[in-house]
């Protein structure tokens, strides 16, 4: 009896795909077949057992990976009114969300009126994330007022990207972030800040750009809480990585594994133990794509970027309405949203598996390879005294600027958006206004980043 269903067949080494791919390309240059993510980053089309199995930093990759499978499906919310709020967010756990994500804007705690809000909402079942950039100080005390039990959430805000966003003081929030933290030391599913990559994606930036950047933001919050007191071990693990997820499925697999193995690697040089130290990753679909010519396709481009969110190890998950970029949300557009992440779950068992990129050797490769570079050129912004001096010399504004002309240029060339550049139907559509560009400067010393949109470049 055959000890294997495949005995019959040959093991190939490399040298016989390349001669075979070789025949296949009549003449062509092997060069074509490569494949450059970002930067310097660049790929053969396949990659054998040799390549992966026997290197320390593949291990080490797969060692910082989550071990749980699974994510939170939450649902992305805007405070109205408090008793509509509450209705908005009721409807949304009874089917199917496990968390909320709540976009408080600029309003006071007395405006969001917490009670009537949250009635009936139990935050020690079902996690809420504030985002709003009021004091964390004054919404705790509102949020745990006659009762601190335990809550699972967060207060969710990015003064640094704020700042790089719109120019807004980061001046007193470090020290609101640390109240925070001590008010709910003993709450460990709870967070008191959040580093998002959504500032650098939706201006233009590329992969590596987006996890060095992003990188360097942690480290400043690293930097700033540690000289305040709070412990590293504390700091390192009560805060959110919110992440864009855009259309190169592939690589956003292979950029949220990155992006977990170099936490390891900071949190290594604060001195904490591996087995103490867990990113929690927070993804939502990028509306750097979201087109309104063709708004329906967005339900397809969502659901391609949730799959590479999911199989890259995310441990919640917003997935925005089709329409969210350009008209009012409707009941609809927020279900199916809702169902796309309910759908990966209940039908197609993704949440079943921890870590399924493990052991792909190409995803491997370039899960190495996104890290190696966005390592690189996080220590060049850390040579330059860190991300608010990078920021300041315009260095971040420049070399996002590069990547999002070449991404412009790259789309007008051939390279295809549904719907928008390709495959276009007539569909009746408000169309997004193209927002500022990263080159117009305001009237401060330095640009600011502006959320881009591809759909209003052509």
């Amino acid at each position: 009896m055959q000890s294997s269903l495949l005995s019959n067949f040959e093991k190939n080494d490399k040298s016989a795909w390349k001669k075979q791919i070789a025949r296949e390309l009549k003449g062509r240059s092997y060069e074509e077949v490569l494949y450059n993510p970002a930067g310097s980053v660049v790929l053969e089309p396949y990659y054998v057992s040799d390549e992966v199995t026997d290197s320390k930093t593949f291990k080490e990759i797969q060692a910082a990976q989550k071990k749980a499978p699974g994510w939170l499906t939450v649902p992305h919310l805007s405070v109205e009114e408090p008793s509509e709020t509450n209705a908005l967010i009721r409807r949304q756990l009874e089917r199917g969300a496990d968390a909320i994500w709540l976009d408080c804007k600029d309003l006071s705690v007395v405006q969001l009126d917490i009670f009537k809000t949250l009635h009936a909402v139990r935050l020690t079942d079902n996690p809420v994330f504030f985002s709003t950039s009021e004091s964390p100080v004054a919404l705790l005390t509102e949020l745990t007022r006659g009762a601190s039990y335990y809550l699972k959430g967060g207060i969710v805000h990015d003064p640094l990207a704020d700042w790089m966003r719109n120019g807004n003081s980061v001046n007193g929030w470090f020290d609101s972030i640390v109240e925070s933290l001590t008010l709910t030391k003993a709450m460990r599913e709870f967070n008191s800040y959040k580093v998002e990559s959504h500032v650098f994606h939706e201006a233009g930036a590329d992969v590596v750009q987006e996890l060095a950047f992003t990188l360097a933001s942690f480290v400043t919050y690293m930097d700033q809480l540690t000289e305040r007191g709070v412990a590293p071990l504390l700091a390192a693990n009560r805060f959110v990585f919110s992440i864009s997820i855009g259309t190169d499925y592939l690589t956003e697999i292979a950029k949220l594994r990155a992006l977990r193995f170099l936490y390891r690697k900071i949190t290594r040089a604060y001195g904490l133990p591996d087995d103490l130290c867990h990113a929690y990753i927070h993804c939502s679909t990028s509306l750097l794509y979201q087109s309104a010519r063709s708004p329906h396709t967005n339900l397809l481009r969502y659901t391609s970027e949730a799959m590479s969110a999911v199989v890259g190890g995310c441990d919640a998950l917003t997935i925005f309405p089709f329409d969210y970029s350009f008209a009012e949300t409707t009941e609809f557009s927020e279900r199916i949203a809702r169902n796309i992440s309910l759908i990966l779950k209940n039908e197609s068992y993704m949440d079943q598996v921890a870590d399924p990129a493990a052991g792909s050797y190409f995803l491997e490769v370039l899960t190495q390879q996104l890290a190696d570079a966005s390592w690189k050129l996080f220590l060049e912004i850390e040579d330059m005294g860190g991300l608010v001096t990078a920021f300041e010399q315009n260095f971040i504004q420049e070399e996002i600027k590069k990547s999002w002309n070449k991404t412009v240029t790259d789309y007008h060339n051939g390279k295809v958006l549904v719907g928008v550049n390709k495959y276009q139907v007539d569909e009746p559509t408000q169309l997004i206004s193209p927002e500022e560009s990263v080159d117009q400067t305001p009237h401060w010393e330095y640009a600011l980043l502006k959320r881009k949109s591809l759909d209003a470049t052509f």
